[in-house]
């Protein structure tokens, strides 16, 4: 182990174990009562400080080694960050407060807010109670202090989360439950918050008979005594503070039919969605313990699904919490593979993630990556090698997304020590990141993994898991020493290590490139051939001039598909633009019919009519496996892309010629696009795609384009029974109120049946790809809108033992897709004139009929209310496309606190919008009393997620928002959330989208400040920081990571000298 990463953890002691006790929960007055006991073995000589990590906790008293009221102290520097009497308001001071605030309470720099000062006389005691022989050692590891602490938590506004419905009823009373949010242990216990500081753990909680506990760790015991129950929980398996679990509330629970680890929790009613949902959950962990060649080291493994989650998915150790909607019925089948995947992931994360923890936040990125790597593979398992192939394809394309249009993502989270560079969103700390940038630095993180996977093998990469799992499991037998708990946690730099063991391979460039640098490639290629030398003259350049990007220096993959086969060849990217010379392996063709043999081993019949005859290439793929994260254009004609569309079976590359063939509208791209449409062996993705591509074309010759359009053939042929006794002639007559009533056509709506799952997904979508078509007026054909009408008035599910909820839901999306601002003639604001004299007769019909499913949604509810999300976006596309004057109190009131989770999100969406479009201030202050008041927390940081993904105004742009008063809103919402950094992080991003990091333009000219404002702020904090002789805490630093502690202080001073 090297001595820099050594010496990234200064605490002073190492602790061993710790003893969590609850005596008193409160859901009336929303608080804890408690105490914890610490025990702990000091590294250092002249041990006389103890600090630990506490937020919004009020500590009564401290106990050392029975020794009562300790002096203590206990201050919260977090909180001074933001003061409504700051004149500045500019991010860049704030940021550098928050570095260097963060820094004085990090457990990891053997700071805290919790400093216990040890009494003299207790130190003289346990020093001489201790047997020393080693003057040199001073057998410090035999010194142990057990702390106590008396504390409380009353009305937490993170860390633990109470849910209490607002009325009294039995059922409310059942539905009381709390839970811990996240892994930010200290704001619910005193505690080391590090993730590299594993302890075993005992938990006892005192609560009502009427309620269930479940926490980490094994249940040992459970007494009951005076209506009162004591539930015991001991962890035998190390783990640090931020992943320790708890739940409470009256839950019923399921035990797994497949193995008896496995338990699963729910709020009283949905048992049976419950046991639907987790059926599958031993799956999973059979295939990872199979995988990796070793056992979870968990004894058992809980799931509690709970209300208002701050996120859908919270792994502990030995347990995970989940939003309660992730529960399904057997009969919704598009909520199967997004609930597989979460729990998938919680319990990849018992591996990776729980049981060996990250070093530092720099390593954060192995962690995360490791853990969807795992996941990934399980999901490649359930759910077949394409759908996992089109998920890599999704989060690589989400990346360079975000790379391009927000921020270049650097996975070392390792803060430059300069405050200047303090700006840079790569030179701050983990915690600082905001909500957007670590889920992208998570995708991008799976993504380094894979290719770490593919440059030492799959064979091999189990092989390094397995060594580590193994090595981190000796550091759990009861007769390990402390010291070997370094095993737990790993780093960047300690697997590097590790592969460069067990493989001889060397990964420090891969890392260089990938994590310690941000940015990805971007790539433009084309080629020629040469028929006189047989050769493809391949040319790559590298766009270096864009947001995001870098120079990529290594191997890539090229793939030629060509009449005689497919040759793959490995050439070396070095400079911007270079050129390849690859070896042709077929001759022109005389014969244009013959069988080619693909790279699949299928040998297809090709019409090469169509093919340049001078040129034997069919098609050229760049990087076909995705082994670097890049972008890429490459330019070829429309034949080969038509070619590899319907003949290449890797469906990454029928995503790449779909994408291209955009570009050629034509008679052979309409046919191409048609053919795999209908062809079954297709993955139902391609074919979903291929019908928005193929309504794309039509629109792009609208004016040339003759025939029914393709999708719309398609779905009558596939989905619909033929009506031999009708004509396909529309017959309309018109009603007393104007609504134009279609008789039934030709084609007559099939009972759905829904027992083929990709068939039902295509079902579902290609009606929302037919209603983007436009004819040449640019409106959506009268046909097209008479067909989704036949769509809903004749759907009828009464035999189909799957629900149609999703499908109903995209029937109604569709009819939004319609929609286009041609129909508006007028400006009137009065409604009934407006639908009465103003809009076309079919922008009528869409608003009658979003009214009648909206309130039919009321009676009978669809599955997570998805068909009032779909009514609620098509009514906002009218008021913003058509005019139609909406009133804002409808989106109010679903808005309100009560109404499903789901529903309330899409309102708040659409709210967020409505400023962006109409600049509206009330429904501005609206969204910020939501953020500042809402009791559901993941709402919250969905609405900010929201607005920074559509922001009002940018920086600099003149807008009536952009004043003092959104200035001085936004700055008080930041500063309220002191104790969630989540939404704090994401309030700074809005911030800095909107005004930038200096000081915002419409302010005026601030006084003359110096630096030493923040200077004096920072002295402040500082001189609560107890020094410690720095020489005798680097020879412990190592002392704590080295078995042999001779060894490691020799170490150092060969080091010094």
């Amino acid at each position: 182990m090297e001595l820099e990463e050594l010496r990234q953890v200064t605490r002073s002691f190492v602790l061993s174990h710790q003893t969590l006790c609850i005596t008193g929960v409160s859901f009336d007055k929303r608080c804890l009562v408690g105490y914890t006991e610490l025990t702990i073995h000091p590294l250092v000589k002249n041990f006389n400080v103890i600090k630990l990590n506490a937020r919004q906790l009020t500590i009564y008293a401290v106990t050392i080694n029975g020794e009562r009221n300790v002096e203590f102290s206990y201050d919260d520097p977090n909180i001074q960050i933001l003061s409504d009497d700051d004149p500045r308001r500019d991010l860049q001071s704030f940021l550098k407060r928050q570095q260097r605030f963060s820094e004085y309470v990090d457990p990891d720099e053997g700071n805290g807010e919790l400093t216990i000062f040890i009494p003299l006389h207790l130190q003289k005691q346990v020093q001489n109670s201790s047997t020393t022989d080693n003057v040199n050692n001073s057998n410090t590891s035999e010194i142990v202090y057990k702390v106590t602490i008396d504390f409380s938590l009353e009305k937490p506004e993170s860390g633990i989360h109470f849910f209490i419905p607002d009325d009294d009823t039995k059922l409310s009373r059942l539905s009381r439950h709390l839970f811990t949010t996240g892994h930010d242990a200290r704001l619910w216990f005193p505690c080391v918050d590090s993730y590299c500081e594993p302890a075993t753990w005992t938990i006892e909680v005192t609560v009502e008979e009427s309620l269930t506990v479940v926490a980490s760790g094994e249940l040992i015991e459970c007494t009951t005594n005076n209506e009162l129950k004591t539930y015991r929980f001991y962890l035998s398996t190390p783990a640090p503070a931020p992943f320790i679990g708890l739940a409470i509330g009256s839950f019923e629970s399921v035990v797994d039919s497949n193995t008896q680890e496995i338990a699963n929790y729910c709020l009283h009613g949905l048992l049976t969605l419950l046991t639907n949902t987790t059926s599958f959950v031993h799956e999973p962990l059979e295939y990872y313990e199979e995988l990796l060649n070793a056992s979870c080291q968990y004894p058992n493994y809980k799931q509690v699904f709970v209300t208002e989650p701050y996120a859908e998915c919270v792994p502990f150790a030995s347990m995970a919490i989940f939003n309660v909607n992730l529960l399904y019925p057997s009969t919704v089948i598009e909520a199967t593979w997004h609930a597989r995947s979460q729990m998938a992931f919680a319990l990849a994360n018992q591996f990776f993630g729980c049981f060996i923890t990250m070093r530092s936040w720099r390593d954060w990125w192995l962690l995360k990556g490791l853990a969807l790597y795992l996941a990934s593979l399980y999901t490649k398992r359930a759910f077949g090698n394409n759908e996992y192939r089109y998920n890599l394809n999704r989060d690589m394309l989400d990346v360079i997304r975000y790379e391009r249009e927000e921020n270049p993502i650097r996975l070392d989270f390792a803060p430059i020590k300069s405050e200047s560079d303090i700006t840079n969103v790569n030179n701050r700390r983990g915690t600082m990141m905001s909500s957007q940038y670590l889920e992208a630095a998570a995708k991008k993180a799976h993504l380094v993994v894979r290719m770490i996977d593919d440059f030492i093998g799959r064979e091999i990469m189990m092989q390094i898991l397995n060594k580590l799992m193994c090595l981190a499991t000796t550091a759990c037998l009861k007769d390990a020493s402390l010291s070997s708990r370094s095993r737990l946690h790993i780093s960047s730099k300690s697997f590097s290590r590790v592969v460069s063991t067990l493989t001889t391979k060397d990964i420090q460039a891969l890392l260089t490139q990938w994590v310690y640098e941000s940015g990805c490639p971007r790539l433009i290629g084309s080629f020629t051939f040469s028929r006189k030398r047989n050769v493809v003259e391949l040319e790559l350049k590298q766009d270096t001039t864009i947001k995001g990007s870098k120079k990529f220096l290594g191997s890539l993959v090229i793939r030629v598909q060509e009449l005689e086969g497919s040759f793959s060849q490995t050439i070396l990217l070095e400079d911007s633009v270079t050129k390849y010379e690859l070896t042709c392996h077929s001759k022109v063709r005389r014969n244009k019919k013959k069988k080619i043999p693909l790279i699949s081993g299928d040998e297809v019949d090709m019409d090469l009519n169509q093919m340049d005859p001078e040129c034997p290439i069919l098609w050229i793929r760049i990087d076909p496996d995705l082994k670097v994260i890049r972008e890429l254009q490459f330019e070829q004609a429309d034949y080969n892309w038509q070619c590899e569309l319907r003949y290449e079976r890797d469906i990454l590359s029928q995503f790449e010629a779909l994408e291209a063939l955009k570009r050629y509208p034509s008679q052979n791209t309409r046919e191409t696009l048609g053919t795999v449409l209908d062809s079954s062996h297709c993955f139902y993705r391609v074919r979903i795609e291929c019908a928005h591509v193929l309504t794309h074309i039509a629109n792009s010759m609208a004016n040339t384009w003759t025939g029914t359009l393709a999708t719309l053939s398609f779905f009558r042929r596939v989905f619909m029974s033929t009506n031999s006794t009708l004509t396909s002639t529309n017959v309309t007559t018109s009603s007393t109120n104007n609504v134009s009533l279609t008789a039934p056509s030709a084609n007559i709506v099939r009972i759905n049946d829904f027992s083929n799952p990709q068939m039902y997904m295509i079902q579902k979508t290609i009606p929302q790809a037919i209603a983007f078509q436009r004819n040449k007026d640019r409106v959506c054909p009268p046909e097209v809108i008479n067909f989704l009408f036949e769509l809903i008035h004749y759907n009828e599910n009464s035999k189909n033992r799957f629900s149609d909820a999703f499908y109903r839901s995209s029937l109604i999306d569709a009819l939004g897709n319609t929609l286009t601002n041609v129909g508006l003639t007028s400006t009137t604001t009065n409604v009934d004139l407006l639908l009465n004299h103003t809009l076309d007769n079919n922008t009528k019909r869409i608003f009658d009929e979003i009214l009648l499913q909206l309130n039919f949604d009321k009676i009978i509810p669809s599955y997570g209310f998805c068909v009032t999300c779909s009514c609620l976006k098509v009514l906002h596309k009218l008021y913003i496309i058509s005019g139609i004057p909406i009133d804002i109190n409808v989106f109010y009131e679903y808005a309100t606190y009560g109404m499903f989770d789901r529903v309330r999100l899409t309102a708040c969406e659409i709210l967020v919008e409505q400023i962006e479009t109409r600049m509206n201030q009330d429904v501005f202050e609206y969204i910020f009393n939501l953020i500042a008041n809402d009791h559901d927390y993941n709402l919250r940081r969905k609405i900010v997620q929201h607005l920074c993904r559509h922001p009002p105004f940018r920086q600099n742009q003149t807008c009536s928002l952009n004043n003092p008063i959104t200035i001085h809103r936004l700055w008080s919402l930041m500063k309220n959330f002191s104790y969630d950094n989540h939404i704090r992080n994401d309030l700074v991003e809005l911030y800095q989208i909107m005004f930038g990091l200096s000081r915002p333009n419409c302010l005026p000219p601030a006084n003359e400040m110096t630096d030493s404002i923040l200077k004096d702020e920072l002295d402040d904090v500082s001189d609560t920081i107890v020094d410690i002789d720095p020489e005798r805490l680097s020879y412990f630093r190592l002392a704590r990571y080295a078995d042999d502690t001779k060894a490691a202080a020799n170490k150092l001073a060969s080091t010094i000298k």
